[in-house]
């Protein structure tokens, strides 16, 4: 097998190896706290590998999401840290989902500027905010994760957007072992998961991308319900997959059709 056809893979391999070794290293030392970043750190690793820069002046849409990452593990790790909770956390989390929006929606500096992506700088923060609140575990992320991944692969533009959501995935299997997130851990994930759900959305906006986009965050929200309707120990990851593949189902169906 050529070192080649492995290089795109790095990046992938970079989130889970950080992932494992940042969870359990603190889990030895018995910091539940700081065992929780292991996803969002190895997805900051993950992601500047698998792209290969972290830049301050990105000129594409994918450029941004290293630092993007990178910016809301230094947040969450503040926020462990910190070991406050209440009003405090609630407005750092708040600041960090803000920034994010603005960062992923160019870093408008100027007044004109600002009102001309206020509309996606507010949905983006809405977005981000949508999967902090959503997100409980590592299961959680890698199951949106998973069907980001599957719904770019079929149905995403051209780019690296594919391997980022495998990086992604990666990194939420690396956590496994943590267990429960609080606000600090699940913060950069749900940046990330935002970032890259938005990122087709906002570089192409078809339809099939909204739908796409749309997958996880109906898993995340709509598969518990679903998931307590249906009962029994297998409800949950029924409820879960059928919550989460429907917008898929629709882009295929949207595909046939043409």
């Amino acid at each position: 097998m050529s070192i080649e056809l492995l290089l795109p893979w790095r990046g992938v391999a970079a989130a889970l190896v950080v992932a494992l070794a940042w969870a359990g290293l603190f889990r030895l030392l018995r910091r539940g706290d700081l065992a929780g970043l292991g996803a969002g750190i190895g997805l900051a690793v993950g992601w500047a590998v698998a792209l290969g820069l972290v830049t301050g002046t990105p000129r594409q849409l994918p450029e941004r999401l290293p630092a993007l990452v990178i910016g809301g593990a230094l947040v969450g790790l503040v926020l462990a840290l910190a070991g406050r909770r209440g009003v405090a956390t609630a407005l750092l989390a708040v600041l960090g989902l803000a920034g994010a929006a603005w960062w992923l929606a160019g870093g408008p500096l100027t007044m004109p500027d600002l009102h001309r992506t206020m509309v996606v700088l507010l949905a983006l923060a809405a977005l981000g905010a949508a999967g902090l609140l959503a997100l409980r575990g590592p299961v959680g992320a890698a199951a949106a994760m998973a069907l980001l991944a599957a719904g770019l692969w079929l149905f995403g533009p051209p780019g690296p957007w594919v391997l980022l959501a495998l990086a992604g995935l990666a990194a939420a299997l690396g956590a496994l072992p943590v267990g429960g997130w609080g606000v600090a851990a699940a913060l950069p994930v749900a940046i990330g998961l935002a970032a890259l759900a938005a990122g087709p959305v906002l570089a192409r906006g078809g339809t099939a991308d909204w739908l796409v986009a749309a997958a996880p965050f109906a898993a995340l929200w709509l598969g518990p319900a679903l998931g307590g309707r249906i009962g029994g120990r297998a409800g949950e990851p029924i409820g879960w997959a059928l919550a989460g593949l429907l917008p898929l189902m629709f882009v295929w169906l949207l595909h046939r059709s043409h």
